[in-house]
């Protein structure tokens, strides 16, 4: 007969527990590793309008792509040849815009100033106003809110600070500018070297969800152009048949405001509103009126006709992403919140339709 056995020794084919716990050489690791994770996060938050920068580059790459494609392979020029060409459209656009709507533009903002006396007496002799001025003396803070606005808007420091957020927006745009040129110019190269990172079983998918991105911001991008187009020229045919003033100066905001998602016609449509009912009421009635339908036609008709093949998201998934986008980079958080939701979206979904069906039981389920 053997010895007995000892039944406190560990079994040779079982896992072998360490007596110590995790060594001082795996504790250390978490630790740098943590600090290395903070420090990425701590860099990346103090450069996040550099990251943001890139990000709005690479939509604007995106969106100019097609009409940079079809440059290069008409003319069969270098793609940067092409690049320049679109850069020198799209000044040349923005130069024709600027001649043909800023001297109409200051036009109206002179007889908008010269109408302020007028509209002014209009709506202190209104018996709606006098009676409010005599049971809130609405007429005297509003001329105390109006004297102070002046006076901050006059300021020296309001005037350093519009040069700073000028200087600010300069560099900006020309940041923006550059990296969106050499995105462009350079994006299939990033494009190609981001799939080989990846396995060769994953780069098909990583290549179709890349594809799939690529359309969604593309057609995001020309819809949203489109339909602001046809918001601004739209309010101003109407505007201007109506004889209100400063139909142009009402009719390019309505057309910028178009580009803010779910409020941004609403946001376009009071100014109209509040300058037709100085005119007359049946021209203010008439322009609420107008605004009301035009609502409903351009979120019934003109919105699913144009991005019917982009980015298609649940209303309620709209409204946090803009609610997100806003808490987080303000106006440019809400124009871009959009197109990324449609990017997350498309991602899963690629990954939800190739997930592995579960496997069947074989077992035979009582009833």
């Amino acid at each position: 007969m053997g010895s007995p056995r000892d039944d406190s020794a560990p079994l040779p084919w079982g896992p072998q527990i360490p007596d110590g716990g995790p060594s001082n050489r795996a504790i250390v690791r978490v630790i740098l590793l943590l600090l290395v994770i903070f420090a990425v996060l701590w860099a990346a938050w103090l450069s996040r309008q550099i990251i943001t920068w890139v990000f709005i580059s690479s939509l604007l790459a995106v969106a100019i792509n097609p009409l940079v494609t079809q440059l290069q392979q008409r003319l069969r020029v270098p793609r940067v040849l092409a690049i320049s060409a679109v850069y020198v459209l799209a000044l040349l656009v923005i130069t024709a815009v600027a001649a043909i709507f800023v001297p109409r533009l200051i036009t109206a903002g002179e007889q908008l100033v010269e109408d302020v006396p007028r509209y002014a007496d209009r709506l202190q002799n209104s018996r709606l106003v006098q009676d409010l001025d005599e049971r809130y003396g609405l007429l005297n803070e509003l001329e105390v809110r109006l004297t102070d606005a002046v006076s901050s808007i006059a300021g020296p420091s309001t005037a350093v600070d519009i040069t700073t957020r000028f200087a600010n927006g300069l560099v900006a745009a020309i940041s923006i500018g550059v990296l969106t040129f050499l995105l462009s110019l350079y994006g299939s190269e990033i494009r190609r070297w981001v799939v080989t990172q990846f396995s060769p079983q994953m780069r098909p998918r990583v290549s179709r969800v890349a594809d799939n991105m690529y359309r969604v911001i593309a057609g995001y991008a020309v819809g949203l152009l489109i339909v602001a187009t046809i918001a601004g020229s739209a309010a101003w045919v109407f505007l201007t048949l109506l004889e209100v003033p400063g139909a142009s100066l009402l009719a390019l905001w309505v057309g910028l405001m178009t580009l803010v998602p779910l409020v941004g016609a609403t946001l376009g449509g009071i100014p109209y509103v509040i300058v037709a009912f100085f005119v007359s009421i049946p021209v203010g009635i008439a322009a609420l009126a107008y605004l009301l339908v035009y609502q409903q036609v351009e979120n019934n008709f003109v919105q699913p006709l144009i991005q019917r093949r982009t980015v298609q998201l649940n209303p309620l998934w709209i409204i946090i992403a803009v609610l997100i986008g806003a808490k987080l980079l303000g106006i440019v958080g809400v124009l871009i919140a959009i197109p990324v939701a449609g990017m997350l979206q498309v991602t899963l979904q690629e990954f939800w339709q190739q997930r592995p069906e579960p496997a069947l039981s074989s077992r035979t389920v009582p009833y």
